[in-house]
This record gives structure tokens, C-alpha cells and sequence, in this order.
């Protein structure tokens, strides 16, 4: 099979680049419409796009509005901020300020995101023993609607503090789950009861309840308004970072676009238009005999006679002593005899004669020619 040429390779290497560049922008695609889980927008089962819903029908005023800087809307008067995702000290510091002129705070939450937000209020998570446990209720404040079951409230966090001032809502085996305090005029209820304000969690009988209960603890019956800043969804175009600006704003694409071709423009410049064409010079090859010339000599100017007739006197004993297995290393004299024991027909003294000559140091150029010539034929025999 003829291979590929290289435009051929270049050509197929731009397709699957390409290929794969609009896969991995449909599944971006994809991506972006999956949104934080308890976001008020999302209809996935985790979603609270429900709980929105539900609550703009039982008459309560749900505040849709985004914000360019983060802060609770005046005109709030319940905020839910369910699994906030890392909110900042300052951030916290506007909702209390929010809380203290009697706004009613409800925070659900138990995944990672939410550490910061309990850490603020002086609660920490503890894990369940098994993984996860179901709450009940603690306190006769969960009593509006009536009596209910809370057996589908399904928690895996409980909350830890030395705080004394809260009142347990509801608790599984001793440890609180709900709790609720006062601060200023207004309230902080903080949860890990966040599978009952799901989409999900709320076709399961008794967390409509909870959820209703829990709204009845504000201190004004208001508006509502979700904290969805921190799932990512703020007002107008703003862009946090350099990343950002560059996924989401035209200007950052753009840019992106640009590099990227110029890029491209200057890989292939550096590559060449068709096969290079080789030098008359390196056309013509050597020949064989070129390189044992030349290797020759380099061993005359280096004067390396010594070298060649050692080289000569380890080939002989080898090829001698090799059908009878006799060690080359042996002393002359030693080895010789042994031959001989093998091959009585063997002149002795021509060969030890032979490697005593070998042997020697001051060789003249002639000389070591000729005992070259008469190695050889030892060797060939």
C-alpha cells in the first residue's frame, strides 16, 4: 500500500481536528444547560425550578431579579439561599446586615459549597453513621400545616455548634438537621434538609410540609426572592476573570478565533511545499571500500600498529583453538602445546613463532603488512 503524503496526512489531521472541535462544542452546549443543583431554574429532578413554581401559585411574590453586585433586594422579605456555592465573607456580611432589618434567611444545603455559609453562623457538618438518616420533628413551631410525616426527608449532614441560642426544628437520632435563631429583627433558618426542597423531594408526602412550614417561620410575609448569584446566574454579560471573558463574552471568542488562526497561519509556514529536493552531493553514495580506506587511515596516522597486530594475534589463536574449544587467553607456549596434543600434524614452532612476532612493539609499517599476510593465512586454514 503506497503511504500517505504529507499534505494528504496534513488534510486528514484539519478534518478530525475539526471533528473534533464541533463534538466538543455540542457537548458544551449540552453543558451549559445544566444548572447547579436546588437552582430555581433547573427542572432537573435536583432542580427547584418546582419549588418557584408552587410558590408563585400559592400568592407569594417571587422576586426574579438579578443583580450586577451581590446583596438581598430591599424589597425581600425572605431570602432562600439553597446550596449557595462558596459565598464570601463580604457576601455574608450583606445578608446579615439584610437579616438584622428583619429579613428571614432560609439556607439549605449539604454539599461542599456550603461550608462557608454554616461556618459564618458558627455551625459545622458532621456525618450521619450509615451515609444518610431521615429527620423527624423536634420543635411544636413545625406544626402549620398540621401534624406530618417527615419520613422522606432524607439528610447526610448534621450540624454541630456551641451556640445556645437556636431552636432545634427537627433532628435525626439527637442531632439537629433544622435549626432557626434570631438576629436583630429579623431570622436565620440553616438546614441539611435539601433533598425536600427538590423538584424530586417535593412529590414526596410531608416535604411540601416541611417547605411550608419552614416559610411560616419568616418574620414578614413578603417577597421571595432565590439567591441564584451563586449558581452562577448574574446580570447582564459580566464576566469574573480572564476565563470567563474569554468563554463567554463575543470580544473573548473572538480573540480566541484570532489566535488560533494565526496560529494555524504560522504552523504552515514552517512547512515545506512538497518533498525537499536532495543535493547533487548527497545523491552519490560512498562505496564500501571508501570506508575501510578511510578508517586504515586513520589507524596509520594514529599510529596504532600495536593495536592491529594484537588484534591479529587474538584472531589467530581463536580460529585455531576454536573446533577444540582451547581458551585464547592461555600463555603462547601453553596454548601451542595443547594444539598440538589435538593436531600432531601441527607446526609448532612456525606458529609460536608467529604470535611471538605479534607480540612485539616496535613494528615497522612493512613488517606489519607483511605479518598480516601471514596471520591471514593461519586464520584461513
Amino acid at each position: 500500500m503506497k503511504p500517505l503524503s504529507r499534505d494528504t496526512r496534513l488534510g486528514i489531521g484539519i478534518i478530525l481536528l475539526l471533528v473534533i472541535v464541533t463534538a466538543f462544542a455540542a457537548t458544551q452546549r449540552q453543558t451549559q444547560e445544566q444548572y447547579p443543583r436546588l437552582s430555581s431554574v433547573s427542572p432537573a429532578p435536583d432542580g427547584a425550578l418546582a419549588l418557584k413554581m408552587w410558590l408563585d401559585e400559592l400568592q407569594y411574590d417571587v422576586n426574579e431579579d438579578t443583580l450586577d453586585d451581590f446583596a438581598p433586594p430591599k424589597n425581600a422579605s425572605i431570602l432562600l439561599m439553597l446550596e449557595p456555592l462558596f459565598p464570601t465573607e463580604g457576601e455574608m456580611k450583606a445578608v446579615d446586615e439584610w437579616v438584622e432589618k428583619g429579613g428571614t434567611l432560609i439556607l439549605i444545603g449539604e454539599q461542599y459549597g456550603m461550608f462557608t455559609a454554616v461556618d459564618h453562623y458558627g455551625f459545622s457538618f458532621s456525618y450521619l453513621e450509615g451515609g444518610t438518616g431521615l429527620a423527624g420533628i423536634e420543635s411544636p413551631l413545625l406544626l402549620s400545616p398540621a401534624q406530618f410525616d417527615l419520613s422522606a426527608a432524607e439528610v447526610r449532614f448534621a450540624l454541630e455548634t456551641e451556640r445556645d441560642d437556636y431552636v432545634a426544628l427537627a433532628v435525626h437520632r439527637g442531632k439537629p438537621v433544622l435549626v432557626s435563631f434570631d438576629q436583630g429583627a429579623g431570622r436565620v433558618i440553616l438546614g441539611t434538609v435539601a433533598a425536600s426542597f427538590t423538584n424530586a423531594g417535593l412529590k414526596e408526602n410531608g416535604n411540601p410540609e416541611l417547605v411550608l412550614n419552614v416559610l411560616a417561620l419568616a418574620r414578614a410575609k413578603g417577597a421571595v426572592w432565590f439567591d441564584e448569584w451563586h449558581h452562577g446566574i448574574q446580570s447582564g454579560n459580566q464576566v469574573v476573570g480572564p476565563s470567563e471573558f474569554l468563554r463567554r463574552n463575543p470580544v473573548g471568542r473572538a480573540l480566541l478565533f484570532i489566535t488560533f488562526a494565526v496560529f494555524l497561519t504560522l504552523l504552515l509556514q514552517g512547512r515545506g511545499f512538497g518533498r525537499p529536493v536532495p543535493l547533487p552531493q548527497e545523491i552519490r553514495r560512498r562505496g564500501a571500500i571508501e570506508h575501510v580506506t578511510g578508517v586504515a587511515n586513520l589507524n596509520r596516522r594514529a599510529a596504532h600498529r600495536s593495536a592491529v597486530m594484537m588484534y591479529y594475534h587474538n584472531q589467530v589463536k581463536r580460529r585455531l583453538g576454536h573446533r577444540y574449544r582451547l581458551d585464547s587467553s592461555m600463555d603462547d607456549d601453553e596454548y601451542v602445546n595443547a594444539l598440538s596434543r589435538y593436531n600432531p600434524s601441527l607446526e609448532k614452532d612456525q606458529l609460536l613463532g608467529l604470535l611471538n612476532r605479534l607480540k612485539r612493539k616496535d613494528v615497522g609499517e612493512s613488517e606489519m603488512v607483511r605479518l598480516a599476510v601471514e596471520a591471514s593465512k593461519w586464520i584461513d586454514n
